[in-house]
Protein backbone atom coordinates (compact mmCIF):
# COMPACT_ATOMS: atom_id res chain seq x y z
CA UNK A 1 0.00 0.00 0.00
CA UNK A 2 2.92 2.35 0.72
CA UNK A 3 4.23 1.75 -2.82
CA UNK A 4 0.80 2.61 -4.29
CA UNK A 5 0.49 5.72 -2.13
CA UNK A 6 4.01 6.76 -3.14
CA UNK A 7 3.13 6.30 -6.83
CA UNK A 8 0.07 8.52 -6.48
CA UNK A 9 2.16 11.19 -4.75
CA UNK A 10 4.74 11.09 -7.56
CA UNK A 11 1.98 11.49 -10.13
CA UNK A 12 0.55 14.45 -8.24
CA UNK A 13 3.95 16.16 -8.10
CA UNK A 14 4.57 15.40 -11.79
CA UNK A 15 1.21 16.98 -12.64
CA UNK A 16 2.09 20.16 -10.80
CA UNK A 17 5.57 20.35 -12.34
CA UNK A 18 4.46 19.85 -15.91
CA UNK A 19 1.23 21.78 -16.00
CA UNK A 20 1.30 24.29 -13.15
CA UNK A 21 -2.43 24.60 -12.85
CA UNK A 22 -3.02 21.69 -15.22
CA UNK A 23 -6.15 19.75 -14.46
CA UNK A 24 -5.51 16.69 -12.36
CA UNK A 25 -7.95 14.57 -14.33
CA UNK A 26 -5.65 14.81 -17.37
CA UNK A 27 -2.99 12.88 -15.43
CA UNK A 28 -5.01 10.68 -13.07
CA UNK A 29 -8.14 8.61 -13.72
CA UNK A 30 -11.26 10.79 -13.76
CA UNK A 31 -13.67 10.54 -10.89
CA UNK A 32 -17.17 11.91 -10.52
CA UNK A 33 -17.05 15.17 -8.54
CA UNK A 34 -19.90 16.52 -6.43
CA UNK A 35 -22.20 19.05 -8.04
CA UNK A 36 -21.32 21.65 -5.42
CA UNK A 37 -17.68 21.64 -6.57
CA UNK A 38 -17.09 25.28 -7.63
CA UNK A 39 -15.32 24.17 -10.82
CA UNK A 40 -18.16 21.79 -11.79
CA UNK A 41 -15.79 19.46 -13.61
CA UNK A 42 -17.90 16.31 -13.66
CA UNK A 43 -18.02 14.49 -17.02
CA UNK A 44 -20.93 14.66 -19.44
CA UNK A 45 -23.35 11.94 -18.24
CA UNK A 46 -24.28 10.74 -21.73
CA UNK A 47 -22.19 10.53 -24.89
CA UNK A 48 -23.82 12.69 -27.52
CA UNK A 49 -24.06 11.77 -31.20
CA UNK A 50 -21.15 13.37 -33.04
CA UNK A 51 -23.51 15.00 -35.57
CA UNK A 52 -25.58 16.72 -32.85
CA UNK A 53 -25.41 20.50 -33.15
CA UNK A 54 -23.77 22.46 -30.37
CA UNK A 55 -26.88 24.49 -29.60
CA UNK A 56 -29.05 21.34 -29.45
CA UNK A 57 -26.59 19.73 -27.05
CA UNK A 58 -26.68 22.79 -24.79
CA UNK A 59 -30.46 22.94 -24.99
CA UNK A 60 -31.00 19.28 -24.15
CA UNK A 61 -28.43 19.28 -21.36
CA UNK A 62 -29.62 22.57 -19.91
CA UNK A 63 -26.09 23.77 -19.30
CA UNK A 64 -23.01 24.78 -21.30
CA UNK A 65 -19.62 23.10 -21.02
CA UNK A 66 -16.94 25.66 -21.79
CA UNK A 67 -13.23 25.06 -22.16
CA UNK A 68 -11.08 27.64 -20.38
CA UNK A 69 -7.49 27.96 -19.25
CA UNK A 70 -6.60 28.05 -15.57
CA UNK A 71 -3.44 30.16 -15.95
CA UNK A 72 -4.34 33.06 -18.24
CA UNK A 73 -5.11 35.93 -15.87
CA UNK A 74 -7.05 38.12 -16.48
CA UNK A 75 -8.74 36.20 -19.34
CA UNK A 76 -9.40 32.94 -17.49
CA UNK A 77 -7.72 31.60 -14.36
CA UNK A 78 -8.40 30.11 -10.94
CA UNK A 79 -8.63 32.81 -8.29
CA UNK A 80 -7.60 32.67 -4.64
CA UNK A 81 -10.93 31.05 -3.69
CA UNK A 82 -10.37 28.18 -6.12
CA UNK A 83 -13.04 29.39 -8.55
CA UNK A 84 -12.79 30.28 -12.24
CA UNK A 85 -12.47 34.00 -12.86
CA UNK A 86 -11.62 36.37 -15.67
CA UNK A 87 -13.08 38.05 -18.74
CA UNK A 88 -13.71 34.75 -20.54
CA UNK A 89 -15.43 33.26 -17.51
CA UNK A 90 -17.73 36.28 -17.25
CA UNK A 91 -18.44 36.05 -20.98
CA UNK A 92 -19.46 32.42 -20.54
CA UNK A 93 -21.81 33.30 -17.66
CA UNK A 94 -23.36 36.09 -19.73
CA UNK A 95 -23.93 33.74 -22.67
CA UNK A 96 -25.58 31.24 -20.32
CA UNK A 97 -27.83 33.99 -18.94
CA UNK A 98 -28.94 35.03 -22.41
CA UNK A 99 -29.31 31.56 -23.89
CA UNK A 100 -30.50 29.51 -20.92
CA UNK A 101 -31.92 32.15 -18.60
CA UNK A 102 -29.43 31.17 -15.89
CA UNK A 103 -25.96 32.68 -15.64
CA UNK A 104 -24.82 29.78 -13.47
CA UNK A 105 -25.69 27.14 -16.09
CA UNK A 106 -22.03 26.73 -17.05
CA UNK A 107 -19.56 23.93 -16.44
CA UNK A 108 -15.89 24.81 -16.94
CA UNK A 109 -13.27 22.37 -18.12
CA UNK A 110 -9.59 23.06 -18.36
CA UNK A 111 -7.97 23.13 -21.76
CA UNK A 112 -4.53 24.25 -22.81
CA UNK A 113 -3.49 25.94 -26.01
CA UNK A 114 -2.20 22.61 -27.28
CA UNK A 115 -5.24 20.55 -26.21
CA UNK A 116 -8.19 22.87 -26.93
CA UNK A 117 -8.81 21.56 -30.44
CA UNK A 118 -8.65 17.94 -29.25
CA UNK A 119 -11.16 18.54 -26.44
CA UNK A 120 -13.49 20.26 -28.90
CA UNK A 121 -13.20 17.44 -31.44
CA UNK A 122 -13.84 14.81 -28.76
CA UNK A 123 -16.96 16.62 -27.53
CA UNK A 124 -15.54 17.20 -24.05
CA UNK A 125 -16.54 20.87 -24.37
CA UNK A 126 -19.22 22.71 -26.35
CA UNK A 127 -16.95 25.60 -27.20
CA UNK A 128 -13.74 27.19 -26.01
CA UNK A 129 -12.94 30.58 -24.50
CA UNK A 130 -9.26 30.19 -23.67
CA UNK A 131 -7.17 32.90 -25.27
CA UNK A 132 -7.00 31.00 -28.55
CA UNK A 133 -5.61 33.06 -31.42
CA UNK A 134 -7.41 32.67 -34.74
CA UNK A 135 -4.58 31.80 -37.11
CA UNK A 136 -4.69 30.69 -40.71
CA UNK A 137 -3.02 27.43 -39.70
CA UNK A 138 -5.89 26.61 -37.33
CA UNK A 139 -8.65 27.32 -39.83
CA UNK A 140 -9.01 23.67 -40.88
CA UNK A 141 -9.36 22.41 -37.28
CA UNK A 142 -12.40 24.33 -36.06
CA UNK A 143 -14.53 27.39 -36.67
CA UNK A 144 -13.91 30.72 -34.98
CA UNK A 145 -16.22 33.41 -33.66
CA UNK A 146 -15.82 37.19 -33.36
CA UNK A 147 -12.70 38.77 -31.88
CA UNK A 148 -13.15 39.59 -28.19
CA UNK A 149 -9.51 40.43 -27.33
CA UNK A 150 -6.58 41.72 -29.37
CA UNK A 151 -3.50 39.99 -28.07
CA UNK A 152 -0.10 40.99 -29.45
CA UNK A 153 3.11 42.76 -28.51
CA UNK A 154 2.80 45.91 -26.42
CA UNK A 155 4.65 47.93 -23.77
CA UNK A 156 4.02 48.09 -20.01
CA UNK A 157 5.47 51.20 -18.44
CA UNK A 158 4.63 54.20 -16.22
CA UNK A 159 3.13 57.55 -17.26
CA UNK A 160 6.17 59.47 -16.03
CA UNK A 161 8.46 57.71 -18.53
CA UNK A 162 6.59 59.45 -21.39
CA UNK A 163 6.78 56.20 -23.35
CA UNK A 164 3.73 55.87 -25.58
CA UNK A 165 5.09 54.02 -28.63
CA UNK A 166 8.05 52.01 -29.88
CA UNK A 167 10.01 55.08 -30.90
CA UNK A 168 9.98 56.34 -27.31
CA UNK A 169 11.96 53.33 -26.03
CA UNK A 170 15.29 54.84 -27.12
CA UNK A 171 17.39 55.64 -24.06
CA UNK A 172 15.29 53.48 -21.75
CA UNK A 173 16.00 50.02 -20.34
CA UNK A 174 13.51 47.49 -21.67
CA UNK A 175 12.78 44.15 -19.98
CA UNK A 176 11.75 40.98 -21.81
CA UNK A 177 11.15 37.36 -20.92
CA UNK A 178 14.11 35.43 -22.29
CA UNK A 179 12.16 32.31 -23.25
CA UNK A 180 9.68 34.25 -25.40
CA UNK A 181 10.11 35.83 -28.81
CA UNK A 182 9.59 39.32 -27.41
CA UNK A 183 13.07 40.63 -28.11
CA UNK A 184 13.03 39.34 -31.69
CA UNK A 185 9.60 40.90 -32.28
CA UNK A 186 10.75 44.16 -30.72
CA UNK A 187 13.89 44.44 -32.84
CA UNK A 188 11.99 43.43 -35.97
CA UNK A 189 9.46 46.22 -35.40
CA UNK A 190 11.93 49.09 -34.96
CA UNK A 191 15.45 50.05 -35.97
CA UNK A 192 16.13 52.29 -32.97
CA UNK A 193 18.98 51.37 -30.64
CA UNK A 194 17.61 49.43 -27.68
CA UNK A 195 18.92 48.52 -24.24
CA UNK A 196 17.30 45.17 -23.47
CA UNK A 197 17.52 43.17 -20.25
CA UNK A 198 16.36 39.56 -20.35
CA UNK A 199 14.75 37.75 -17.39
CA UNK A 200 14.13 34.07 -16.77
CA UNK A 201 10.69 34.30 -15.18
CA UNK A 202 7.57 36.42 -15.31
CA UNK A 203 7.81 37.26 -11.60
CA UNK A 204 11.39 38.49 -11.99
CA UNK A 205 10.37 40.75 -14.87
CA UNK A 206 7.43 42.18 -12.95
CA UNK A 207 9.60 42.79 -9.87
CA UNK A 208 12.22 44.58 -11.97
CA UNK A 209 9.56 46.88 -13.40
CA UNK A 210 7.96 47.52 -10.03
CA UNK A 211 11.33 48.47 -8.50
CA UNK A 212 12.21 50.61 -11.56
CA UNK A 213 15.18 48.45 -12.51
CA UNK A 214 13.65 48.58 -15.98
CA UNK A 215 11.46 51.34 -17.36
CA UNK A 216 9.39 49.24 -19.74
CA UNK A 217 8.38 45.61 -20.16
CA UNK A 218 7.61 44.34 -23.68
CA UNK A 219 5.57 41.16 -24.08
CA UNK A 220 2.29 39.75 -25.35
CA UNK A 221 -0.62 41.79 -24.12
CA UNK A 222 -2.26 39.01 -22.12
CA UNK A 223 0.85 38.73 -19.94
CA UNK A 224 1.14 42.49 -19.69
CA UNK A 225 -2.46 42.69 -18.49
CA UNK A 226 -1.58 40.28 -15.70
CA UNK A 227 1.55 42.28 -14.87
CA UNK A 228 -0.40 45.54 -14.90
CA UNK A 229 -2.69 44.18 -12.19
CA UNK A 230 0.38 43.45 -10.07
CA UNK A 231 2.28 46.73 -10.57
CA UNK A 232 0.47 49.82 -9.25
CA UNK A 233 0.19 52.81 -11.59
CA UNK A 234 1.55 50.89 -14.59
CA UNK A 235 -0.07 51.35 -18.01
CA UNK A 236 -0.11 49.41 -21.29
CA UNK A 237 0.77 51.48 -24.36
CA UNK A 238 2.00 51.18 -27.93
CA UNK A 239 0.64 47.81 -29.01
CA UNK A 240 2.49 47.06 -32.24
CA UNK A 241 1.28 43.61 -33.28
CA UNK A 242 -2.26 42.28 -33.19
CA UNK A 243 -3.42 38.69 -32.70
CA UNK A 244 -7.19 38.04 -32.82
CA UNK A 245 -8.44 36.01 -29.84
CA UNK A 246 -11.81 34.41 -30.60
CA UNK A 247 -14.18 31.65 -29.45
CA UNK A 248 -13.59 28.18 -30.86
CA UNK A 249 -16.46 25.85 -31.82
CA UNK A 250 -17.14 22.82 -34.06
CA UNK A 251 -17.16 23.13 -37.84
CA UNK A 252 -20.32 22.97 -39.99
CA UNK A 253 -22.47 24.35 -37.17
CA UNK A 254 -24.04 27.47 -38.72
CA UNK A 255 -26.81 27.93 -36.16
CA UNK A 256 -24.33 28.08 -33.29
CA UNK A 257 -22.01 30.34 -35.29
CA UNK A 258 -24.88 32.78 -35.87
CA UNK A 259 -26.09 32.55 -32.29
CA UNK A 260 -22.63 33.25 -30.91
CA UNK A 261 -21.76 36.13 -33.22
CA UNK A 262 -25.14 37.89 -33.00
CA UNK A 263 -25.06 37.58 -29.21
CA UNK A 264 -21.59 39.14 -29.10
CA UNK A 265 -22.95 41.97 -31.24
CA UNK A 266 -25.87 42.38 -28.85
CA UNK A 267 -23.51 42.56 -25.88
CA UNK A 268 -21.60 45.34 -27.63
CA UNK A 269 -24.79 47.23 -28.46
CA UNK A 270 -26.30 47.10 -24.98
CA UNK A 271 -23.08 47.94 -23.13
CA UNK A 272 -22.47 44.57 -21.48
CA UNK A 273 -19.20 44.06 -23.32
CA UNK A 274 -17.90 47.44 -22.15
CA UNK A 275 -18.85 46.67 -18.54
CA UNK A 276 -16.91 43.40 -18.62
CA UNK A 277 -13.92 45.10 -20.20
CA UNK A 278 -13.96 47.82 -17.57
CA UNK A 279 -13.86 45.13 -14.90
CA UNK A 280 -11.04 43.01 -16.30
CA UNK A 281 -9.21 45.21 -18.82
CA UNK A 282 -9.66 48.80 -17.62
CA UNK A 283 -8.59 51.62 -19.92
CA UNK A 284 -8.53 49.19 -22.85
CA UNK A 285 -10.78 49.59 -25.87
CA UNK A 286 -12.64 46.37 -26.69
CA UNK A 287 -12.59 45.04 -30.26
CA UNK A 288 -15.52 46.12 -32.36
CA UNK A 289 -17.90 43.32 -33.34
CA UNK A 290 -18.54 42.59 -37.03
CA UNK A 291 -20.43 45.68 -38.32
CA UNK A 292 -23.38 43.90 -39.89
CA UNK A 293 -26.40 46.12 -40.53
CA UNK A 294 -29.79 44.98 -39.30
CA UNK A 295 -31.85 44.61 -36.16
CA UNK A 296 -33.01 40.99 -36.21
CA UNK A 297 -32.67 39.29 -32.84
CA UNK A 298 -30.31 36.43 -32.13
CA UNK A 299 -32.23 33.15 -32.51
CA UNK A 300 -33.31 31.30 -29.35
CA UNK A 301 -31.95 27.85 -28.53
CA UNK A 302 -35.42 26.43 -29.16
CA UNK A 303 -34.88 27.01 -32.90
CA UNK A 304 -31.62 25.08 -33.04
CA UNK A 305 -31.56 22.17 -35.50
CA UNK A 306 -30.71 18.83 -34.01
CA UNK A 307 -27.79 18.07 -36.33
CA UNK A 308 -24.91 20.05 -37.70
CA UNK A 309 -24.83 20.68 -41.45
CA UNK A 310 -23.51 17.85 -43.66
CA UNK A 311 -21.32 20.07 -45.86
CA UNK A 312 -20.26 18.59 -49.20
CA UNK A 313 -20.04 21.72 -51.39
CA UNK A 314 -16.24 21.61 -51.63
CA UNK A 315 -16.24 17.99 -52.83
CA UNK A 316 -18.76 18.85 -55.52
CA UNK A 317 -16.75 21.84 -56.73
CA UNK A 318 -13.55 19.77 -56.77
CA UNK A 319 -15.15 17.01 -58.81
CA UNK A 320 -16.73 19.46 -61.24
CA UNK A 321 -13.49 21.39 -61.71
CA UNK A 322 -15.29 24.69 -62.15
CA UNK A 323 -17.08 27.25 -59.97
CA UNK A 324 -20.74 28.00 -60.66
CA UNK A 325 -21.10 31.69 -59.73
CA UNK A 326 -24.28 33.72 -59.68
CA UNK A 327 -23.82 37.41 -60.50
CA UNK A 328 -25.97 40.53 -60.88
CA UNK A 329 -25.55 41.76 -64.49
CA UNK A 330 -26.34 45.41 -63.69
CA UNK A 331 -24.41 46.07 -60.50
CA UNK A 332 -21.44 47.86 -62.03
CA UNK A 333 -18.64 48.25 -60.95
CA UNK A 334 -19.04 45.20 -58.72
CA UNK A 335 -20.51 42.90 -61.36
CA UNK A 336 -21.92 43.60 -64.81
CA UNK A 337 -22.03 42.55 -68.46
CA UNK A 338 -19.85 44.38 -70.93
CA UNK A 339 -21.28 45.46 -74.28
CA UNK A 340 -20.03 42.21 -75.79
CA UNK A 341 -21.74 40.12 -73.11
CA UNK A 342 -18.54 39.25 -71.21
CA UNK A 343 -18.78 39.51 -67.44
CA UNK A 344 -16.79 42.28 -65.78
CA UNK A 345 -16.48 44.10 -62.48
CA UNK A 346 -14.25 44.08 -59.43
CA UNK A 347 -15.84 41.04 -57.77
CA UNK A 348 -15.90 39.18 -61.10
CA UNK A 349 -12.18 39.69 -61.63
CA UNK A 350 -11.42 38.80 -58.01
CA UNK A 351 -13.31 35.49 -58.17
CA UNK A 352 -11.49 34.69 -61.43
CA UNK A 353 -8.23 34.99 -59.50
CA UNK A 354 -9.66 32.63 -56.87
CA UNK A 355 -10.50 30.13 -59.62
CA UNK A 356 -6.99 30.49 -60.99
CA UNK A 357 -5.57 29.47 -57.59
CA UNK A 358 -7.96 26.57 -57.25
CA UNK A 359 -7.99 25.17 -60.79
CA UNK A 360 -5.06 26.81 -62.56
CA UNK A 361 -7.25 28.87 -64.88
CA UNK A 362 -9.22 32.11 -64.61
CA UNK A 363 -11.70 30.59 -67.03
CA UNK A 364 -12.69 27.87 -64.53
CA UNK A 365 -15.79 29.88 -63.62
CA UNK A 366 -19.26 29.62 -65.08
CA UNK A 367 -21.07 32.93 -64.54
CA UNK A 368 -24.82 32.54 -64.14
CA UNK A 369 -26.95 35.73 -64.35
CA UNK A 370 -29.34 36.08 -61.42
CA UNK A 371 -31.73 38.69 -60.09
CA UNK A 372 -31.96 40.05 -56.57
CA UNK A 373 -35.31 38.28 -56.29
CA UNK A 374 -34.21 34.77 -57.29
CA UNK A 375 -30.49 34.68 -56.44
CA UNK A 376 -30.63 33.57 -52.83
CA UNK A 377 -33.22 30.88 -53.55
CA UNK A 378 -31.06 29.49 -56.36
CA UNK A 379 -28.10 29.43 -53.98
CA UNK A 380 -30.10 27.48 -51.40
CA UNK A 381 -31.31 25.05 -54.06
CA UNK A 382 -27.72 24.25 -55.03
CA UNK A 383 -27.95 25.68 -58.55
CA UNK A 384 -24.93 27.88 -57.89
CA UNK A 385 -21.98 27.67 -55.50
CA UNK A 386 -21.51 31.33 -54.71
CA UNK A 387 -23.09 34.75 -55.23
CA UNK A 388 -21.35 38.04 -56.05
CA UNK A 389 -22.38 41.54 -57.00
CA UNK A 390 -22.40 43.85 -53.99
CA UNK A 391 -24.18 41.57 -51.52
CA UNK A 392 -24.21 43.17 -48.08
CA UNK A 393 -23.42 41.02 -45.04
CA UNK A 394 -26.40 41.68 -42.73
CA UNK A 395 -27.67 40.16 -39.50
CA UNK A 396 -30.76 38.94 -41.34
CA UNK A 397 -28.68 37.32 -44.06
CA UNK A 398 -26.39 35.69 -41.52
CA UNK A 399 -29.27 33.53 -40.30
CA UNK A 400 -29.77 32.05 -43.78
CA UNK A 401 -26.41 32.07 -45.58
CA UNK A 402 -22.68 32.22 -44.95
CA UNK A 403 -20.43 35.04 -46.05
CA UNK A 404 -16.78 35.25 -47.00
CA UNK A 405 -14.30 37.70 -45.56
CA UNK A 406 -15.40 41.25 -46.25
CA UNK A 407 -14.23 42.37 -49.69
CA UNK A 408 -14.85 46.10 -49.26
CA UNK A 409 -17.26 48.62 -47.72
CA UNK A 410 -20.17 49.90 -49.81
CA UNK A 411 -21.14 52.40 -47.12
CA UNK A 412 -23.12 55.57 -47.72
CA UNK A 413 -21.04 58.41 -49.23
CA UNK A 414 -21.57 61.88 -50.69
CA UNK A 415 -21.42 62.79 -54.39
CA UNK A 416 -21.08 66.53 -55.05
CA UNK A 417 -19.82 68.83 -57.83
CA UNK A 418 -16.03 68.84 -58.16
CA UNK A 419 -16.16 72.64 -58.23
CA UNK A 420 -18.01 72.75 -54.91
CA UNK A 421 -17.15 69.53 -53.04
CA UNK A 422 -19.04 68.37 -49.95
CA UNK A 423 -16.61 66.03 -48.14
CA UNK A 424 -18.62 65.45 -44.94
CA UNK A 425 -22.21 65.63 -43.68
CA UNK A 426 -21.13 68.60 -41.54
CA UNK A 427 -20.50 70.54 -44.76
CA UNK A 428 -24.20 70.17 -45.61
CA UNK A 429 -25.28 72.62 -42.91
CA UNK A 430 -27.88 74.95 -44.35
CA UNK A 431 -27.84 73.12 -47.70
CA UNK A 432 -29.95 70.35 -49.24
CA UNK A 433 -28.91 66.78 -49.92
CA UNK A 434 -30.61 64.51 -52.40
CA UNK A 435 -31.50 60.93 -51.49
CA UNK A 436 -32.93 58.09 -53.55
CA UNK A 437 -36.22 56.72 -52.27
CA UNK A 438 -35.73 53.42 -50.42
CA UNK A 439 -31.93 53.61 -50.59
CA UNK A 440 -29.42 53.08 -47.81
CA UNK A 441 -28.74 56.81 -47.97
CA UNK A 442 -32.32 57.60 -47.04
CA UNK A 443 -32.23 55.03 -44.23
CA UNK A 444 -28.98 56.56 -42.92
CA UNK A 445 -30.56 59.96 -42.29
CA UNK A 446 -31.56 59.38 -38.64
CA UNK A 447 -28.01 58.27 -37.79
CA UNK A 448 -26.46 61.25 -39.56
CA UNK A 449 -28.93 63.67 -37.98
CA UNK A 450 -27.96 62.31 -34.58
CA UNK A 451 -24.28 62.72 -35.44
CA UNK A 452 -24.79 66.33 -36.51
CA UNK A 453 -27.26 67.28 -33.80
CA UNK A 454 -29.50 68.80 -36.44
CA UNK A 455 -31.75 67.73 -39.32
CA UNK A 456 -30.29 67.55 -42.83
CA UNK A 457 -32.44 69.24 -45.46
CA UNK A 458 -33.46 66.52 -47.91
CA UNK A 459 -34.97 66.22 -51.37
CA UNK A 460 -36.09 62.72 -52.38
CA UNK A 461 -35.76 61.36 -55.93
CA UNK A 462 -37.08 58.14 -57.49
CA UNK A 463 -33.70 57.06 -58.91
CA UNK A 464 -30.05 58.04 -59.09
CA UNK A 465 -30.32 59.41 -62.64
CA UNK A 466 -32.95 61.96 -61.57
CA UNK A 467 -30.88 62.91 -58.52
CA UNK A 468 -27.77 63.44 -60.68
CA UNK A 469 -29.70 65.74 -63.01
CA UNK A 470 -30.86 67.77 -59.99
CA UNK A 471 -27.27 67.94 -58.76
CA UNK A 472 -26.09 69.21 -62.14
CA UNK A 473 -28.78 71.91 -62.11
CA UNK A 474 -27.66 73.06 -58.67
CA UNK A 475 -30.94 72.18 -56.97
CA UNK A 476 -29.08 70.16 -54.34
CA UNK A 477 -25.57 70.34 -52.91
CA UNK A 478 -24.86 66.60 -52.85
CA UNK A 479 -26.36 63.12 -53.20
CA UNK A 480 -26.30 60.87 -50.16
CA UNK A 481 -26.37 57.21 -51.22
CA UNK A 482 -24.63 53.87 -51.05
CA UNK A 483 -21.38 53.86 -52.91
CA UNK A 484 -22.27 51.57 -55.82
CA UNK A 485 -25.06 53.93 -56.91
CA UNK A 486 -22.64 56.88 -56.97
CA UNK A 487 -19.68 55.23 -58.69
CA UNK A 488 -21.36 55.08 -62.11
CA UNK A 489 -22.00 58.85 -62.44
CA UNK A 490 -18.67 59.56 -60.76
CA UNK A 491 -16.74 57.59 -63.41
CA UNK A 492 -18.97 57.81 -66.48
CA UNK A 493 -20.48 61.31 -66.25
CA UNK A 494 -17.55 63.12 -64.65
CA UNK A 495 -17.23 66.49 -62.97
CA UNK A 496 -18.05 65.14 -59.52
CA UNK A 497 -16.32 64.69 -56.18
CA UNK A 498 -17.00 61.42 -54.27
CA UNK A 499 -16.10 61.38 -50.59
CA UNK A 500 -13.71 58.62 -49.54
CA UNK A 501 -15.35 58.35 -46.13
CA UNK A 502 -18.27 56.00 -45.63
CA UNK A 503 -20.82 57.38 -43.18
CA UNK A 504 -22.38 53.96 -42.61
CA UNK A 505 -20.93 50.47 -42.85
CA UNK A 506 -22.14 48.12 -45.58
CA UNK A 507 -19.70 45.18 -45.69
CA UNK A 508 -19.72 43.47 -49.10
CA UNK A 509 -18.84 39.76 -49.23
CA UNK A 510 -19.33 36.66 -51.36
CA UNK A 511 -22.40 34.66 -50.31
CA UNK A 512 -22.21 30.87 -49.98
CA UNK A 513 -24.60 28.17 -48.74
CA UNK A 514 -24.60 27.63 -44.98
CA UNK A 515 -22.79 24.79 -43.30
CA UNK A 516 -19.85 24.27 -45.65
CA UNK A 517 -16.92 25.16 -43.42
CA UNK A 518 -14.26 23.54 -45.62
CA UNK A 519 -15.45 25.48 -48.70
CA UNK A 520 -15.66 28.75 -46.78
CA UNK A 521 -12.26 28.14 -45.17
CA UNK A 522 -10.68 27.62 -48.59
CA UNK A 523 -12.38 30.72 -49.99
CA UNK A 524 -11.33 32.93 -47.07
CA UNK A 525 -7.77 31.64 -47.02
CA UNK A 526 -7.50 32.25 -50.75
CA UNK A 527 -8.84 35.79 -50.39
CA UNK A 528 -6.32 36.40 -47.60
CA UNK A 529 -3.56 35.06 -49.85
CA UNK A 530 -4.62 37.38 -52.67
CA UNK A 531 -4.37 40.28 -50.26
CA UNK A 532 -0.97 39.18 -49.01
CA UNK A 533 0.62 38.85 -52.47
CA UNK A 534 -0.71 42.17 -53.82
CA UNK A 535 -3.31 40.74 -56.22
CA UNK A 536 -6.21 42.30 -54.32
CA UNK A 537 -4.53 45.70 -54.30
CA UNK A 538 -3.80 45.44 -58.04
CA UNK A 539 -7.47 44.76 -58.82
CA UNK A 540 -8.77 47.36 -56.38
CA UNK A 541 -6.64 50.10 -57.91
CA UNK A 542 -7.89 49.06 -61.34
CA UNK A 543 -11.51 49.63 -60.34
CA UNK A 544 -11.46 52.27 -57.59
CA UNK A 545 -9.43 55.35 -56.70
CA UNK A 546 -10.13 55.58 -52.96
CA UNK A 547 -7.72 54.12 -50.35
CA UNK A 548 -7.44 50.33 -50.13
CA UNK A 549 -9.79 49.18 -47.36
CA UNK A 550 -7.90 47.68 -44.42
CA UNK A 551 -8.35 44.05 -43.42
CA UNK A 552 -8.34 42.71 -39.88
CA UNK A 553 -5.05 40.99 -39.00
CA UNK A 554 -5.14 37.25 -39.62
CA UNK A 555 -1.75 35.84 -38.63
CA UNK A 556 -0.05 32.81 -40.10
CA UNK A 557 -0.26 31.02 -43.42
CA UNK A 558 -2.63 28.28 -44.60
CA UNK A 559 -1.62 24.68 -44.06
CA UNK A 560 -4.27 23.39 -46.45
CA UNK A 561 -3.41 23.63 -50.17
CA UNK A 562 -5.12 26.48 -52.00
CA UNK A 563 -5.58 24.23 -54.99
CA UNK A 564 -8.25 21.79 -56.13
CA UNK A 565 -6.42 20.26 -59.09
Amino acid sequence: MRRIAWLWLVLLLLSAALGGCAKLQEVLPQAEQPVEDPLRLYPTPTPWPTALSTAARIRERGTMIVGIRYDLEPLSYIDSTGRPAGLEVDLAHELARRWLGDASAVEFRQVRSDTAFHHLEQGDVDFVLAGIVHTQEAEDKADFGPVYFWDGMAILTFPETNITALGDLAGHTVGVLGWTESEQALRAATDISLTVESFDTFSETVAALEHRQIEAYVDLRHRLERARRAVPASIIVGQFTFLPVTPLYPENDPFFANLLTLTFQDMARDGTRDQLYARWLPNSAPPSPPPWPGEIAAPPLSQAPRDRAPGGLLDGVRQRGVLEVGYLPQHWPYSADRGDGVQTGFEVHLIERVAERWFGSRQAVTFVPVTEEDALNRLQQGEIDLLLGGWIHTREGELQYDYSLTIFDDGVSLLSPAADPVPTPEALEGRTAGVIAGSAGEMALPTLNARLGTVINVATYPDVETAVEALQRGEIAAILAERWLLLDPFYHVGGFYLSDERFTTRPVAYVVPQGNSDFLDLLDLTLASLRADGTYEELYRLWFDDPIPPADPWPGAPVIPLSLH
